[in-house]
């Protein structure tokens, strides 16, 4: 990984942690929570890709699985992730932030590893 790719690499490591910082606030609604949990899983899982991860079309769920294969969590520890990223971004799908729990989990799964 060049210096370039560091920095970037613990640019979105920096926000990630931001994210989950706000994540965690008991003010904020639930479904605005488990948004930025869910942004701190992607800036994470974009993190452990290093260099690799500007190759992907974002959002992709490819980043998540293939992330969370380099930090070591299952298909089924990442799989919260991978299905609020499907719903997201689908109006028709509401979701009231149900995800917030496994998603913090996540989230703190791959901050460990950085």
């Amino acid at each position: 990984m060049t210096e370039t790719e560091a920095d970037k690499s613990q640019g979105r490591r920096a926000i990630a942690a931001a994210f989950l910082q706000d994540a965690q606030r008991e003010a904020t609604p639930w479904r605005s929570r488990a948004d930025f949990a869910f942004e701190a899983v992607y800036l994470y899982a974009l993190s452990a890709l290093g260099d690799q991860a500007d190759s992907y079309e974002h959002p992709d769920a490819r980043v998540l699985s293939d992330a969370a294969d380099k930090a070591g969590l299952t298909a089924v520890e990442i799989e919260p992730a991978v299905e609020y990223l499907q719903h997201r971004y689908a109006p028709a799908s509401s979701d009231n932030g149900s995800a917030y729990g496994a998603l913090i989990s996540i989230a703190k799964k791959f901050a460990e590893e950085g």
